[in-house]
């Protein structure tokens, strides 16, 4: 394999400071320095392509398109091989060679293609990914893809494009006449519904149509409408190519990709281009038992390479599909659709946009990339993988609304807590997350923090069921904070609580979590944006003081589980709630005095130092501050029994507990949490458990669920505490370890789970949204000041 060393700041396809290197077993082009290609992963992953809201296309390591969030709320895991791109060569004297970058299907689909008989090198930095192919005849081919995810720019980082530079190598001592086509199955129909697998048949009206491009050529992928604006899953999709002066660009507006592909094959293989097959056709109803062909576009680019020469191609795909219809039925429009119109018929302007900005976009993200090197370490532990955690941006079923046809007038962002819990913006895991969406789209954590509070005060007696013993409790209780925005199965941002795991209306976290969102999002927002919101503080706040039973000042859990560790018990008062609700009366104090309640300010700063005292004389045990006071498993080491004096801390509320004594606790969990019982692998959640404990456990069938789980977020957070309070080194170790199991082991990154198990290749929840935690990490130059 051709091996480069140049630096990708100015060499758009060499590989990254990457946090994805080596692959056990796998052979890699270079055996030094961090500028490796990964070669193809255990399991095929990917980078999402498409922005925030739009829905993500994942092309994976392997070269196919495999994952997709197109559905509001829904994703799906299938391939079509008639989507992918071909290379060809035919260098001077020498017969041509084509062949199909992605594996060989099955069942006899596009037969008569070539296909790459070993995967590509592979890597990725959000939101760029490189594939390295092998090539043909002496062509080297490399691929950068990426979608304008831009820091701090909305209107690009919404948009639903995802850009293909190729770049083609001649290696051959002679001129070589090469490639590439990308091919492309009409879409539309197959995402208008939560299942999760293949669609079972090509939807009817389904037509390709040619499009003039600027500089190149293109193909839209249309559906027959019956009104102005399309339905879900419906649009128009398009695939061009252009960016070389020199090339030839040709497009095949339709052939069958469900077919052999042998007409098609045979006409690519004579000259290297898409061939003229005619206009095509549109899909009919069919006969039940047979599914329609596939209407599938392709376009192609070909260059004349002199010995050693590179040529570049830049093809673009865009899929304007501008309506979400969650499961109640109540139609959205994504957020692009207010500059790009919401009649589905922007395909082709986006396309044009897509190749002017292409350059620049590339160039804006590549100097984030650099800066977040600068701030926080380039080494892959450190800055690769807090970047590469905002995948989760696009790929976490994201949605961003338009505020035309909103209920109240305003834009709805959205992630979901992991696909297999289908709850958007769950509060316990929100405030672990939104520090990353906060950092770089201030805006739309606050738009988060807003909605938490519109509901906060609504009482909606709908009676939910409760998922384990069949009780009845009402869906939303006035005062108490919703554990989540709403589940896309009914009617989210306007029904909230979609979960019946428990009770959530009796937590003792989320009240909490809400006020001091509202603290840290009016950090970043205008001047008057908390003022606006002191009312839901007070709600908030009052709410929860009926749980401080004996009047000490701290609040007291009721054992259900009534917090984010929903099957560990807590009862009494507790570290992790206790914290949180002592800085929640800090951030709440300050919020007082800014809206001139000087009095609430006075009683809630007066009520904090009391519960501190009691916070330390309740909980810390001479090594750590325990789980809670009377619980099963009070005496045990608990991961995040720190969390709340940690926040306190970071959002400039002062120290909660003294400094030596959470460093020693700190010490402990590391200790007893990540060396001994996470063997090193990452810290679980609770070491130390006494034997008697586990009886008490809601999941005494699996003691380990919660407990003896390594839980990436968790242990993200952790890492930054032991930063917060000058354990550095210990903190850097966690993070390696954290990396080499999540990335270099198993192989679980842009699908980053809920919780993996010690030394056993099992996850749970995988792709979930707390390990975006991982951007609580601090700045090296605040490091060093310290």
């Amino acid at each position: 394999m051709h091996e480069r060393r140049t630096d990708i700041r100015n060499d758009p396809y060499a590989a990254v400071p990457t946090s994805l290197t080596r692959q056990p077993g796998h052979r890699h082009a270079s055996s030094r320095g961090k500028h490796d290609f990964l070669l193809q992963p255990l399991i095929a992953t990917g980078v999402p392509l498409g922005g925030i809201g739009t829905g993500g296309i994942t092309r994976s390591s392997d070269g196919r398109f495999s994952r997709w969030t197109i559905k509001g709320g829904g994703v799906k895991h299938f391939d079509r091989p008639g989507n992918g791109f071909l290379l060809w060569a035919k260098p001077e004297g020498q017969p041509a060679e084509g062949i199909a970058l992605q594996p060989q299907p099955t069942g006899g689909v596009l037969s008569a293609f070539r296909f790459e008989p070993e995967a590509p090198a592979w890597n990725g930095l959000f939101p760029l990914a490189w594939h390295r192919h092998q090539g043909v005849a002496g062509i080297e081919a490399e691929c950068l893809s990426f979608s304008p995810v831009i820091a701090g720019d909305m209107d690009a980082s919404s948009l639903p494009v995802a850009v293909f530079r190729w770049r083609l190598t001649n290696h051959n001592g002679v001129p070589t006449r090469a490639s590439v086509v990308f091919h492309f199955s009409n879409m539309n129909g197959c995402f208008g519904d939560f299942a999760e697998g293949a669609p079972s048949r090509v939807a009817a009206g389904c037509f390709n149509r040619p499009c003039d491009a600027d500089g190149g050529t293109g193909v839209v992928l249309d559906r027959r409408r019956t009104g102005p604006e399309p339905g879900e899953g419906d649009g128009a999709w398009m695939i061009s190519v252009g960016g070389n002066n020199t090339a030839d660009f040709d497009r095949t507006v339709c052939f069958d990709g469900a077919g052999t592909g042998a007409e098609f094959w045979s006409a690519f293989m004579q000259s290297g281009a898409a061939p003229d097959l005619g206009s095509g056709w549109m899909t009919e109803s069919g006969f039940r038992e047979t599914s329609p062909g596939l209407p599938t576009a392709a376009v192609s680019g070909g260059v004349t390479m002199a010995p050693r020469e590179t040529a570049e191609l830049t093809f673009v795909l865009v899929w304007d599909l501008p309506v979400i219809t969650f499961g109640q039925g109540r139609k959205w429009y994504r957020a692009y659709t207010d500059n790009w119109g919401r009649g589905g018929a922007a395909a082709p302007a986006l396309s044009t946009h897509a190749h002017e900005h292409a350059g620049n976009w590339h160039r804006q993200i590549t100097a984030w990339h650099q800066d977040q090197e600068d701030r926080f370490g380039a080494e892959p532990h450190r800055a690769g993988m807090a970047i590469n955690e905002l995948y989760f941006v696009v790929d976490g079923l994201s949605v961003l609304t338009s505020s035309h046809g909103s209920p109240d007038g305003r834009r709805h962002f959205g992630l979901i807590e992991c696909h297999d819990y289908a709850l958007y913006n769950t509060m316990d895991l929100w405030i672990y997350a939104a520090e990353a969406v906060g950092r770089f789209y201030p805006a739309l954590s606050a738009s988060v923090a807003l909605d938490f509070a519109d509901h906060l005060e609504t009482e909606d007696l709908t009676q939910r069921r409760h998922r384990w013993d069949g009780t009845l409790f009402s869906l939303n209780a006035a005062g108490a904070c919703p554990h989540d925005l709403g589940g896309p199965g009914e009617d989210p941002f306007v029904v909230p609580n979609s979960y019946t795991y428990r009770d959530s209306t009796l937590w003792k976290d989320l009240n909490c979590d809400l006020v001091l969102c509202i603290w840290r999002e009016g950090e970043r927002m205008e001047t008057g944006w908390r003022k606006t919101l002191f009312p839901k503080v007070v709600a908030a706040i009052d709410h929860l003081q009926a749980f401080d039973r004996d009047g000490d000042g701290l609040i007291e859990n009721d054992g259900t589980p009534d917090q984010t560790f929903d099957n560990i018990p807590m009862k009494g008062p507790s570290s992790y709630c206790g914290g949180l609700w002592i800085a929640a009366l800090r951030a709440a104090a300050r919020m007082a005095e800014e809206a001139g309640s000087h009095e609430r300010a006075s009683s809630w700063s007066r009520q904090s130092e009391r519960a501190a005292r009691v916070f330390e004389s309740k909980l810390y045990n001479g090594s750590w501050f325990r789980v809670d006071t009377v619980g099963p498993l009070s005496e045990a080491c608990f991961i995040e029994q720190l969390l709340g004096p940690f926040l306190a801390r970071r959002f400039g509320l002062g120290d909660i507990v003294a400094p030596e004594l959470a460093q020693k606790a700190l010490l402990a969990i590391y200790e007893n949490n990540f060396l001994d019982a996470g063997r090193g692998e990452g810290a679980v959640s609770l070491s130390q458990i006494p034997a008697e404990a586990a009886k008490a456990l809601p999941h005494a069938d699996d003691t380990s669920f919660q407990t003896a789980e390594i839980q990436p977020g968790f242990n993200f957070s952790l890492a930054a505490q032991l930063e917060e309070w000058n354990l550095r080194a210990e903190a850097d170790t966690l993070r390696k370890a954290l990396h080499r199991e999540l990335h270099l082991k198993r192989n679980l990154a842009f699908q980053t789970p809920a919780a993996i198990d010690p030394s056993a290749d099992t996850c749970r929840a995988i792709l979930n949204m707390r390990p975006l935690s991982v951007w609580w990490m601090k700045e090296v130059e605040a490091n060093r000041r310290q």
